[in-house]
């Protein structure tokens, strides 16, 4: 997104990102995107070897970390408790136990 805002003689431009949650791990890419159709984030973790994808829905997801074999999603519980759950997937999103 491009914007310019002018202030008296002058005129500035910026340009504006989103903040994207995403990682990359074990030839996995995995990233966080919003439907409109539900009030969860989407995270897709999509292997870049083969185009296979697998979607897995998180509620109130705040981070997306990723290293070696695994990567964390971090989430707010939405309790009014201030804790937040850290889920461990492996390359198909599934949470280790």
């Amino acid at each position: 997104l491009r914007i310019a805002l002018g202030v008296g003689a002058y005129i500035y431009f910026a340009n504006i990102r989103p903040d994207y949650k995403w990682g990359y791990f074990l030839n996995t890419l995995v990233y966080s995107f919003q439907k409109l159709a539900r009030p969860e984030q989407c995270v897709m973790f999509w292997h870049t070897n083969n185009d296979e994808r697998y979607l897995k829905y998180v509620k109130n997801l705040l981070f997306i970390r990723a290293a070696g074999t695994h990567c964390a999603l971090i989430n707010d519980m939405d309790d009014g408790t201030g804790q937040y759950a850290v889920a461990l997937c492996n390359a198909i999103g599934a949470p280790l136990q």
